[in-house]
């Protein structure tokens, strides 16, 4: 996930550098400002908004103001061509299917990818997505009345990326008790507050946080020497999705690597940056720094160049942003850890038709990651945010 403030199993890929694990945790690189929604019949090709999604439009509707963003394809799809795909979804069970999703900010890029992924998904199978997003990472009661109009709305599936893990458990109970459809994305909704409230999810989807901080360590151990030290800037102090990427990077380089350091930037770029300025000029034997957010990793990026350090420190951070891609392919980051969002809004829309035609749907699908240098940056780029070429993933709700 991009990590964003507060952030998936029988999935097989034709990748070797493809690492797919348990413990599930919700993340995605926060990056404040002002959120959309979007609101939209697939099969009118209108879409979900995003600023990495092309041209944008506006529309109207009673959860907010709204952009939207044309889309077409399959999802897995690139309009470039060349992409990695991600089987069909519901079919004729699917088609005039009302789904509504929540999500967090759409100026977010890593979350307008994930809209983009459903719309698209949502296009192909002739399915009526509703999209309205979060004004901010923090926008928990803004975000639960936008899940609330929906639910007065009605539909037929709801797909939930909460900006905290209880903060849309009151506006669910009705879906719940309607026996709606529920499918989490992203963020975990607490199991234990869930079950307490009466509300029952269908399934989870998202990343595996502690599989994506591995990742990223044994990304690093090919970059450094036994022994180095590196440094980790992490989100948010108690974030879980943070947390669990630093302790899956921890974890793998443990015995070979030096952590000497690890400290928060709460997602932040700047803050990233000057983090990273401090430890360099602390401790100048820093050989590497690993961080959680893609965000972060270029903020701490440009704080090793201007330090005279391209080159000689390496930045690992895990989300693989359209961003970051262009500076490992530019010579900047030598690697990165992508999440695909995209197709984790793709299996969302999958899991409601699935769930809609009474499929057993299995309780957590945890989406892959993708470890990125230089020698597949550029497929990685051109693909972007589907998958790159090679990449077939299976529905895992057929």
């Amino acid at each position: 996930m991009h990590l964003s403030h507060r952030r998936s199993a029988g999935i097989g890929l034709a990748a070797a550098s493809l690492l797919l694990g348990a413990a599930l945790t919700g993340c995605g690189s926060s990056s404040p400002g002002a959120g959309s929604s979007s609101s939209s019949s697939s099969s009118a090709a209108s879409s979900s908004a995003s600023s990495e999604a092309g041209s944008t439009g506006s529309s109207s509707a009673a959860s907010g103001t709204n952009t939207g963003t044309a889309a077409s394809g399959a999802a897995g799809s690139s309009a470039a061509g060349g992409s990695g795909t991600a089987s069909s979804g519901g079919g004729a069970s699917a088609a005039g299917m009302k789904v509504a999703m929540v999500i967090k900010p759409l100026d977010n890029t890593y979350f307008g990818a994930m809209a983009k992924g459903a719309q698209d998904q949502a296009t192909k199978d002739g399915v009526s997505l509703t999209v309205v997003a979060a004004d901010n990472v923090n926008d928990d009661s803004g975000q639960a009345a936008k899940l609330n109009a929906l639910v007065t709305a009605g539909y037929d599936c709801y797909i939930v990326n909460p900006t905290s893990q209880t903060n849309l458990l009151t506006g669910l109970v009705p879906v719940s008790q309607a026996g709606t459809p529920i499918v989490n994305l992203d963020l975990p909704i607490d199991t234990a507050a869930a079950e307490k409230a009466g509300v029952k999810l269908t399934t989870y989807v998202g990343t595996n946080n502690e599989t994506a901080g591995a990742a990223g360590g044994k990304a690093m151990l090919d970059l450094l020497s036994d022994g180095d030290q590196v440094a980790l800037i992490g989100g948010l102090v108690g974030d879980p999705g943070s947390n669990a990427r630093l302790k899956g990077f921890s974890d793998s380089v443990q015995g070979k690597l030096k952590v000497t350091q690890t400290v928060a930037a709460d997602f932040d770029k700047a803050k990233a940056k000057s983090a990273a300025k401090t430890i360099l000029l602390a401790n100048p034997d820093i050989k590497g720094f690993f961080t959680p957010s893609g965000d972060m990793a270029l903020g701490i990026q440009q704080a090793v160049d201007e330090a005279g350090s391209k080159g000689k420190v390496a930045v690992v951070g895990v989300d693989g942003t359209e961003d970051q891609l262009k500076d490992i392919v530019a010579g900047g980051e030598p690697a990165a850890v992508e999440q695909f969002p995209y197709l984790m809004g793709a299996q969302s829309v999958q899991a409601c038709a699935a769930a809609r035609s009474g499929k057993t749907v299995p309780a957590k699908v945890e989406t892959p990651v993708l470890v990125v240098t230089k020698e597949n940056a550029q497929a990685a780029l051109t693909a972007f945010p589907a998958p790159p070429a090679g990449f077939t993933v299976p529905n895992p709700f057929q």
